[in-house]
């Protein structure tokens, strides 16, 4: 398989180009909802089924759809036809790429408006993809229906016939750097296109001519995309190359980083690094404003519409809801959008920028395979404070892992260094590298809340970072877990006491804003 990468360009889009955009995207949306009603009318039905009730795995759910096959009756062209279709992609795909012809208005068709197979075949794959989610992860719970405005995209693949490639649907020009598409479905001279200009990122010309540089050939896909940015619309088109990745001239270091990951920190350990820094640090003053605007939002909500609360505060259930949004609660709503897109931009560029920083100080880096997952779930168990005689909160790092993502810092630092011909390896658990202490060998357990560790040599280091120090000389080639390289860790002991103390030193000299969630140089301290 070939090597792949995605390049996204912004779109310059007049007003009336806009609104045709905004109406696809609309009519996308309800044609989205008309097939998932259709399905999960049928879904309802298998699962009064006792033949489906039995069904305990995967295997066995996938039997039971292959075979029980389903009729849908669609009106297609004026005609009625009955459609025989299942529960998995190729059919349900197949089943949205005829509704082609399925009647938009007076007298038009989703293929006058422009649409084509091709185009809804990845509409289908949205489709699929929350099916799949639903029938197969037991942790899913319904098919959410999308709201107005929540579909944000439509693309079309690679067709090639005669030699010549083609998008349908689409025309796609780089030798000008346009991007056309189609508006009905005639052909050739009367076919109908609008035609919005791709524009070039100064900062960034030299890496996207080079990604252009095969041509329209080399383009696998193309997707036109909206977000919404300071309460307007933005599009950009996303191509999708087929071909060597272009590097922006950084190099990958030599020998072994440890990393420590945590739900708000990430300690490293490497030939000439030792640090522990906090993820997305940014992040935590847009989520103070992000709850406290949550808030605001509820009390207004509220405050408008009382009749459809319970006493005790709860949304009434099993009855029809008419809801009344004053002007200023849709303007609060908007505020709080672009919070949150402000905190996921700023999050995942202060990931990048730690990956890209980290690459230089080796070719290997070493992590924990992790379920973080397991980190946001709350303790089963009830325990009573015995000072205080109240319930223990059974509450963990859900919204620590939420605001700072260390899943994704793995995965911005796993492709980064693949690209460059690195590797991630990602070791077991049970190597258990916050117990170890390679000074006698012996593996202690800590609670969560110690976050110094003693040696047997008297001397204490931070955790987390003694934690990447030992992930550092992990030997992962063996079958065998907790295998350290002892000689080397000994080697290379009075090197990492003193990054380390360098590290604390940082910490000390750095003026701390907010104590808040920040990491205490004091208590890093070491008897070094």
């Amino acid at each position: 398989m070939n090597e792949v990468f995605v390049l996204e360009l912004p779109l310059q889009v007049e007003k009336y180009q806009a609104d045709i955009l905004n109406k696809r995207y609309e009519q996308l949306r309800q044609l989205y909802n008309y097939v998932q009603g259709k399905l999960l009318r049928q879904y309802r039905y298998f699962e009064q089924m006792k033949e489906y009730q039995a069904c305990k795995t995967i295997k066995e759910k996938r039997d039971f759809f292959k075979s029980h096959p389903f009729q849908v009756n669609e009106s297609l062209g004026g005609d009625k036809s009955a459609f025989e279709i299942s529960f998995n992609e190729f059919s349900i795909k197949g089943f949205i790429e005829k509704l082609v012809q399925k009647s938009v208005g007076a007298n038009m068709t989703y293929a006058d408006l422009g649409f084509t197979t091709n185009i809804l075949d990845h509409l289908g794959a949205s489709v699929w993809a929350a099916w799949d989610k639903k029938l197969y992860d037991f942790k899913a719970k319904r098919i959410s229906f999308k709201k107005y405005g929540e579909l944000d995209s439509f693309s079309s693949r690679r067709k090639v016939v005669g030699g010549k490639v083609y998008f349908s649907g689409m025309e796609l020009h780089l030798d000008t750097m346009e991007l056309a598409i189609k508006m009905n479905g005639k052909q050739g001279n009367n076919a109908k296109f609008i035609t919005l200009k791709m524009q070039h990122n100064p900062k960034h010309a030299e890496y996207e001519m080079w990604a252009l540089k095969g041509g329209v050939d080399s383009v696998k896909v193309v997707k036109v995309v909206r977000r919404l940015v300071r309460s307007q619309y933005k599009y950009y088109v996303q191509l999708t190359i087929e071909g060597e990745k272009p590097q922006k001239g950084r190099t990958l270091g030599m020998g072994n980083v440890g990393i420590d990951l945590g739900p708000t920190t990430v300690a490293v350990s490497g030939e000439n690094v030792v640090s522990i820094d906090k993820l997305a640090s940014k992040c935590d003053n847009i989520q103070e404003e992000i709850t406290r605007l949550s808030r605001k939002i509820d009390r207004s909500r509220r405050a408008n519409n009382p009749q459809n609360f319970n006493e005790d505060g709860t949304i009434k259930r099993g009855i029809k809801l008419v809801w009344n949004d004053s002007k200023r609660y849709k303007e609060l709503r908007r505020e709080l959008a672009e919070l949150r897109r402000k905190q996921a931009a700023i999050r995942k560029q202060q990931h990048i920028d730690r990956a890209n920083a980290l690459l230089k100080e080796g070719d290997t880096f070493i992590v924990e395979n992790n379920q973080i997952s397991s980190w946001t779930t709350r303790a089963k168990e009830t325990k009573v404070n015995e000072k205080t005689g109240k319930i223990q909160k059974k509450k963990r790092f859900g919204k620590s892992v939420a605001n700072h993502a260390p899943s994704m810092f793995v995965s911005i630092l796993e492709n980064k260094v693949k690209s460059l011909g690195g590797e991630v390896v990602k070791v077991d658990t049970k190597n258990a590298a916050s117990q170890y202490d390679f000074t006698d060998g012996s593996f202690t357990k800590h609670e969560l809340k110690e976050r110094n560790v003693t040696l047997s040599n008297g001397d204490t280091h931070q955790r987390d970072m003694l934690a990447a120090f030992n992930l550092q000389h992990l030997k992962y080639d063996e079958k065998d877990t907790k295998q350290y390289d002892t000689e080397a860790m000994t080697a290379d002991y009075e090197r990492f006491c003193q990054l380390e103390q360098e590290e604390i030193q940082r910490y000390k000299n750095k003026e701390k804003k907010d104590d808040k969630g920040t990491i205490g140089a004091e208590k890093y301290e070491s008897k070094v």
